[in-house]
């Protein structure tokens, strides 16, 4: 029941250290998009809440955009201005909405379950990572636009702290569901007896 959010993980992985074969990358981001939009589209039919069904969307136009970015870099072209310029404003914009959706969708799914207390606890992780991540995402867009180089190496650093942080929280995430996914099969099999009895 965890495997959603364990394709999360391993998106967002992917997105985070890249392996590459020479000039090729061996996993592109948008392996990594397209693996989290998988996972939305999961979690949407499994739980039918929109949230879920929004990240996908958000998921599936960053893949599209990564991979559109990827096919100009194979061909030898640089992508046109504005694209070059506004792209990472574009991407943060577009994690930040991705995740935003995620999380909320989670807790969602605990306060649909009546866990109030544990569904309030992921209200406020997601708010934190909302924040978190648009502070990132307008640091970054504002160090490009002043050209700060030396700033946006440091950017770099927090970029992949910050991933590896949302990587930890969608572990544990994993870890949850697999524990409400035992407990819904232990509370199955306690009632099967009595139902034959």
């Amino acid at each position: 029941m965890g495997e959603s959010y364990r394709k999360i993980f391993w998106g967002i992985f992917i997105l985070t250290f890249h392996i590459n074969l020479g000039p090729l990358q061996i996993l592109p981001n948008f392996v990594g998009y397209f693996l989290m939009a998988s996972a939305s589209t999961m979690l949407f039919d499994r739980h039918g809440i929109s949230s879920f069904q929004n990240a996908k969307h958000m998921a599936a136009v960053l893949g599209v955009l990564s991979l559109v970015e990827s096919l100009f870099f194979f061909m030898g072209q640089t992508a046109f201005a504005p694209f070059t310029f506004f792209g990472p404003l574009l991407f943060g914009v577009l994690e930040l909405l991705f995740f935003y959706h995620v999380l909320g969708g989670y807790a969602f799914s605990l306060e649909h379950d009546g866990q109030q207390e544990e569904g309030e606890r992921k209200r406020s992780l997601q708010r934190k990572v909302t924040v978190l991540l648009a502070v990132q995402t307008g640091l970054y867009f504002a160090a490009s636009v002043l050209y700060l180089t030396s700033f946006l190496s440091f950017l770099v650093l927090l970029f992949i702290l910050m991933r590896i942080y949302l990587m930890s929280i969608f572990a544990q995430l994993r870890r949850e569901e697999e524990g409400r996914g035992l407990e819904a099969r232990e509370a199955e099999e306690e009632t099967s007896p009595m139902n034959q009895g």
